[in-house]
């Protein structure tokens, strides 16, 4: 496996820069507007903000929850964002639209309104999701949807989405879950090692929550609303970015004529992480999820990054390179069979949009590719190698790749990775489009 690894490295220039391995993934838990919606996964505005030069329009094909969008706002540049989740999308598109002083005199009579509800209030109707009983106290429940028909009334949608963005910032807050790797997790089973120790629900609510349930989720959402009508001013100024649920693929035909200077994302890494099952409790409370069809349908739009988005076998293009890594891998240790050809869909779907990418990039312009490299069976899956190479492949240069931190793994891999631990790693890949 290192004789592959060192193979792929040869031509490239490698860099390490540390200081950088803080925005590549941690929340922007004290950003202006990132405060709106709270998202681990995605890189930082100020990593945007120290890699963007002199840009005149930059495209995020896999814009997540807005992190390029808020920094090219910020900083006067007009962007384009487009991600295949509509939750993704919704709150990209309320966390960069330009609130005038009138909606704000708007949603100050509309704040009042729902200041006036009480638990006797009208209920929205919950979702179908199967497990809503377990995922909220009854009472909170009761009044997170006495909320929401509220909201559901405005008939300004800035005001109405706005709102039911802050609505949506305080579920999981106030839920009985938390999120955590792929999914969720209850927050009444404490882990301990190995092992877990449950506390019986009654007994854990009780102590989570004070006895005024409706009052607690009123405290809660208004302390939200504020934040945010605190900060919307900020979004006065700069060009409002153009936000599309739709494929990365689509960047060409949703980018102008004079193209971008910069397209610059992270895509999911290749390591079978599902962000339908880690934002299901919003998906499905917002209605972006309406029934358990809904959620087939919204995995099969995403790129060959698990298990569940594999469709039929890969036969369109890849690295073959990957082979000679997915011929180490021991099938009895394979948690599922398909995990070899999640790393041929995933890197075939990386050159298709790579290939199409670089139409939409002017002469000179820049793409910069944030990914994080994986591991099955304890065979490394050198992701930012594989994709500069893809990317050279299509018509790119290859201007460096600088590593930011290295990642860890599970204790069973720990031993077989060793002698190859430092290719597991977070990166920044720099491309720039040669015609």
């Amino acid at each position: 496996m290192l004789e592959s690894l060192e193979r792929l490295t040869i031509g490239i220039d490698i860099q390490c820069d540390p200081s950088l391995g803080s925005l590549v993934r941690p929340s922007d838990s004290g950003e202006p507007i990132q405060r709106w919606f709270r998202y681990r996964e995605g890189y930082t505005v100020e990593l945007c903000r120290r890699l963007f030069k002199d840009e005149s329009l930059v495209i995020d094909p896999f814009c997540g929850f807005g992190s390029t969008l808020v920094a090219s706002r910020g900083l006067g540049i007009p962007s384009i964002g487009l991600d295949v989740s509509p939750l993704a999308t919704f709150v990209s598109r309320v966390k960069t639209r330009t609130y005038l002083p009138s909606c704000e005199k708007r949603l100050r009579a509309y704040v009042d309104l729902l200041g006036h509800l009480s638990e006797k209030g009208e209920e929205a109707r919950p979702p179908a999701l199967r497990i809503l009983h377990k995922l909220f106290h009854p009472e909170i429940l009761k009044a997170l949807l006495i909320f929401r028909a509220s909201i559901d009334s405005i008939t300004q949608l800035e005001e109405r989405e706005f709102l039911l963005l802050a609505w949506l910032a305080i579920l999981e807050e106030v839920s009985n879950v938390y999120r955590e790797g792929n999914g969720v997790k209850y927050r009444n089973r404490l882990r301990h090692g190995n092992s877990y120790s449950v506390t019986p629900y009654d007994e854990w609510q009780s102590q989570q929550y004070p006895p005024d349930k409706f009052a607690y989720v009123r405290e809660r959402l208004f302390s939200q609303i504020r934040l945010m009508m605190e900060e919307m001013q900020l979004l006065r100024n700069g060009p409002e970015p153009c936000v599309l649920q739709s494929d990365a693929s689509a960047a060409t035909t949703h980018a102008p004529k004079t193209k971008a200077s910069l397209i610059m994302f992270s895509p999911p890494y290749c390591n079978c992480f599902n962000y339908i099952k880690a934002y299901k409790l919003e998906l499905w409370m917002a209605g972006f999820i309406r029934a358990y069809p809904d959620i087939k349908a919204l995995t099969a739009k995403g790129i060959r990054s698990r298990t569940e988005s594999l469709r039929k076998p890969v036969v369109d293009p890849y690295p073959l390179i990957i082979e000679d890594l997915i011929d180490l891998m021991e099938p009895d240790e394979l948690w599922s069979p398909l995990l070899p050809d999640v790393v041929r869909g995933y890197f075939a779907d990386m050159q298709r949009i790579l290939t199409m990418l670089r139409r939409a990039i002017r002469k000179r312009g820049r793409c910069i590719i944030v990914v994080g490299n994986s591991a099955y069976a304890g065979v490394l899956i050198p992701s930012d190698l594989l994709l500069a190479h893809v990317a050279e492949r299509v018509g790119f240069e290859v201007e460096k790749i600088v590593i930011t931190r290295h990642l860890t793994t599970s204790s069973q891999q720990k031993r077989s990775l060793d002698p190859v631990k430092s290719y597991l790693r977070e990166s920044i890949i720099h491309l720039r489009n040669p015609r």
